[in-house]
């Protein structure tokens, strides 16, 4: 991935991870913030769910059917979500656990929005947080369905051209033979790499860049597997790490500058930088290691 596609992939995840925290400033500000956050609640799961479809659902038969399975997927999954949330949370939804209003006529519009920007606090507060655990659970899946979509790929991409080069299928139109035994094999390698050095990046991702709430996590995960299926749906190999480091940095961003922790990114940054030179000088070195041992034995 060359660093202006780097770049691309960064600004946008920013951007769809600001616009969702704005999304969940609305709800803190809302003179009862519990009440609003199951409210919001479905409708994110119905919006995650339609754009999880129209990238996931194939494109066989009727454009009017496709789009009809679609939308009743996002309907009946944010229906499921709202009988979750009331069921667990009904009996904290009512008027008597608002917010007080203590502003007076004259604080509308942004004064008052921003009175309320540190959130909820006490009920309030558990209710909100609740609500987007739940939420954060399918957003944390969604990001995992669309790591495999694309790094999972990445790593399939260069065995599988081979092994059809290997058994003569070589390349039919573009398209290559993919065993199922080697896409299993890619996935036990994730997650064993998650299971024996993952704890690091989470530690890094979840709390070296910025403070992340249920909320925060929420705009984050959402905005980077929606970057992220988006590229798998138009066949582009795209880094879901840095995806997900550009939605953390949004939610940051979108509380201020300060929120994002400099020492912390600047080692990101370099990391970035180094490991594309490295990776091709790695290349350059096992290519020609490999080509000298086969000559030799041949």
């Amino acid at each position: 991935m060359t660093l202006i596609h780097l770049l691309l992939v960064l600004v946008k995840s920013i951007g769809i991870s600001d616009s969702w925290f704005l999304v969940m400033q609305f709800v803190y500000s809302s003179p009862n913030p519990g009440r609003a956050a199951a409210t919001v609640a479905p409708l994110a799961v119905s919006v995650g769910v339609v754009a999880f479809s129209l990238t996931s659902f194939p494109m066989s038969g009727s454009p009017l059917l496709f789009t009809l399975k679609v939308l009743a997927s996002g309907l009946l999954s944010g229906y499921l979500v709202h009988l979750i949330v009331r069921k667990q949370f009904g009996s904290l939804l009512g008027a008597y656990c608002a917010v007080p209003s203590t502003e007076s006529n004259e604080e509308k519009g942004l004064v008052r929005f921003l009175k309320h920007v540190d959130g909820p606090t006490g009920t309030q507060l558990r209710i909100v947080y609740g609500v987007f655990g739940y939420l954060q659970v399918l957003s944390a899946c969604f990001m995992s369905f669309a790591h495999g979509a694309n790094d999972v790929a990445n790593a399939i991409g260069p065995i599988s051209a081979a092994l059809s080069i290997l058994h003569g299928s070589g390349l039919n139109g573009g398209q290559i033979a993919i065993s199922t035994d080697v896409l299993a094999w890619g996935g036990f390698g994730i997650v064993a790499g998650l299971l024996i050095w993952g704890y690091r990046v989470i530690a890094t991702i979840g709390k070296k860049i910025t403070e992340l709430t249920p909320t925060r996590g929420f705009a984050a995960e959402f905005a980077a597997a929606t970057v992220v299926v988006v590229a798998s749906r138009l066949g582009l190999p795209i880094s879901a790490t840095h995806t997900l480091v550009g939605a953390v940095m949004g939610v940051g961003f979108a509380r201020g500058l300060n929120s994002v922790r400099s020492e912390t990114m600047k080692e990101i940054a370099l990391s970035w930088f180094v490991t594309i030179p490295a990776g091709a000088l790695l290349a350059v070195v096992y290519t020609y290691l490999l080509t000298s041992l086969i000559a030799y034995g041949l």
